[in-house]
């Protein structure tokens, strides 16, 4: 029987206007095996959100257009995520709005991120959400002259060249090398990505795999993703579990 627990690692928004925090709160969570989204806006925070499986958002209170108490109320209504409020603001009414708005936790800038990070893990835990990043020892893959590195994150060819996946290709590939040869439904590969079955007529999965077929190519009469009509997807290649992403 298949796992139902998630193999995929969390994955955070951080929406602020500020392109310094931006890059400093993304590079550091990403090194404690994070998969990290950045947005400027409002309509940026909504376009990340309607398309990835999001589990934290850092949310800033001074935004251009709608502010973050707004961007909260909206988030809340529409998204099962945990968010906590960032903002150089650190008096008890701005603490107490953005806490009584649905707010998870408040920090004040400047932050340490150990802290953001232990905040971050907290709430993440409370919501049920957190998942472990995967050990260094578990965490390469080979299969059909690719070498996909869960750390990094990221799929080489024998020539040691990055292919080009998004975050989102990159989950759904995890599933299948942990799955390989085997058929996977969509509601299972979309559960496994996202969180939640496939909606009647969701071509998500169908999209990602087309893009994945693309990107991943081994041979003109072979492909690596085969369309099981009815059943879903299988990797048709099988895969190596290694300690070393390099060839």
């Amino acid at each position: 029987m298949l796992e139902s627990v998630s193999t995929i690692p969390n994955q955070i928004l951080i929406v602020d206007d500020e392109p310094a925090i931006r890059s400093l709160v993304k590079r550091y969570f990403e090194k404690q095996g994070m998969v990290v989204h950045c947005a400027a806006s409002g309509e940026e925070m909504h376009a990340v959100l309607n398309t990835e499986a999001i589990d934290m958002v850092f949310l800033d209170v001074h935004l251009p257009g709608k502010d973050g108490f707004e961007l909260l109320d909206e988030i809340k209504t529409e998204h099962a995520v945990g968010v906590i409020m960032l903002t150089v603001e650190n008096d008890l009414d701005a603490r107490l709005h953005g806490l009584n708005g649905g707010a998870d936790d408040y920090m004040p800038k400047p932050f340490a991120m150990s802290e953001l990070h232990a905040r971050s893990n907290a709430v993440l835990r409370r919501l049920g959400r957190f998942k472990q990043t995967p050990k260094l020892e578990t965490s390469c893959y080979h299969f059909a002259g690719y070498a996909l590195d869960c750390k990094l994150r990221e799929v080489r060819n024998t020539q040691q060249t990055v292919i080009d996946l998004s975050p989102a290709e990159i989950d759904l590939l995890l599933v299948f090398v942990k799955h390989p040869q085997i058929v996977l439904s969509r509601d299972y590969l979309m559960q496994q990505t996202r969180g939640r079955d496939a909606a009647p007529f969701d071509r998500t999965i169908d999209v990602r795999v087309g893009q994945l077929r693309k990107k991943l190519p081994i041979s003109d009469e072979q492909t690596l993703f085969k369309t099981v009509r009815g059943g879903g997807y299988m990797l048709t290649q099988g895969v190596e579990r290694v300690r070393s992403a390099a060839y």
